[in-house]
C-alpha cells in the first residue's frame, strides 16, 4: 500500500491518525496542536518554551514532537555507504576476507550507485556444502529495491578452490545478460577461494559485448 504524502491538504488527517495511535482524543488534540503551531512544518521553528506549553502534562504530545523531529532527520540523513569499488583486485581481496572460510556456499549481492559506491549488501542464498541454488529475480530484486545502478555478485567455494564450474559461469553470464536488459549491469562476478579468487572482469568475461539489433 502506498503511503500518503504529507501536504497542507491532508496534514490534519494524517495528524489525526498519529494522535489516535498515541491514545489521544484526535479531534481535540488536533485543534490543540494547530493552536500552538500553524502547521506541522512550523514545529521546526518552534521555541522550547512553545513546545513545553504544547506538551503540558501529556507525555504522548512529547512523543508526537519527537516523531516529527525523527521524520525530519530521516529526510536529511545521507544514504549509508558500505564501501567503494575501485578495482576488481581491491574488491576481490575484501570479499576473500569475508567469505573464504565459510563452511557453506553463500551467494552475496552488492548493490552499487552510479559512483560504484556500495549502498547495500545482502546474502541472497546459503546452500549446502557444494550447492547454492539461485534465481536472477532474487538477485535483481535487491538491486531494484535499493535503486542500484549496477551490481556485483560473489559466492564462495567451501572446497577452497576458486575455479568456477560450468554452472557457475553459466549462472553469472545469465545474470550479466539480465542486467544488460534491465539497465542494471553486472559490474563483476566473483568466486572466492581460500587463497585466491576468480573475477569475471579480470578474466575478460565482462563487460558483455553489445549486440546490434538489425532492422
Amino acid at each position: 500500500m502506498q503511503r500518503p504524502k504529507l501536504s497542507t491538504r491532508n496534514e490534519r488527517q494524517l495528524l489525526n491518525q498519529v494522535l489516535k495511535s498515541l491514545g489521544l482524543p484526535a479531534a481535540a488534540e488536533c485543534d490543540r496542536f494547530f493552536h500552538y503551531f500553524h502547521s506541522i512544518a512550523d514545529v521546526r521553528y518552534a521555541s522550547h518554551r512553545q513546545c513545553r506549553a504544547y506538551v503540558g502534562n501529556r507525555p504522548q504530545r512529547r512523543s508526537l514532537l519527537t516523531a516529527i523531529e525523527l521524520g525530519r532527520w530521516v529526510q536529511r540523513a545521507p544514504r549509508p555507504i558500505l564501501g567503494e569499488v575501485l578495482a576488481s583486485s581491491q574488491l576481490g581481496q575484501s570479499l576473500m576476507d569475508d567469505l573464504r572460510y565459510l563452511p557453506q556456499e553463500q551467494l552475496e549481492v552488492l548493490a552499487l550507485d552510479a559512483k560504484h559506491q556500495i549502498i547495500a549488501r545482502q546474502t541472497v542464498f546459503q546452500g549446502t556444502l557444494d550447492s547454492c541454488p539461485a534465481h536472477p529475480r532474487e538477485i535483481f530484486r535487491v538491486a531494484v529495491l535499493n535503486g542500484a545502478a549496477a551490481i556485483v555478485v560473489a559466492h564462495n567455494h567451501p572446497s577452497g578452490l576458486p575455479e568456477p564450474s560450468h554452472n557457475d559461469l553459466a549462472f553469472m553470464m545469465r545474470l550479466a545478460e539480465c542486467g544488460q536488459l534491465m539497465g542494471i549491469p553486472l559490474l563483476d562476478g566473483f568466486v572466492i577461494g581460500v587463497h585466491s579468487y576468480f573475477s569475471l572482469r579480470e578474466t575478460g568475461h565482462l563487460p558483455l559485448e553489445t549486440t546490434a539489433v538489425s532492422g
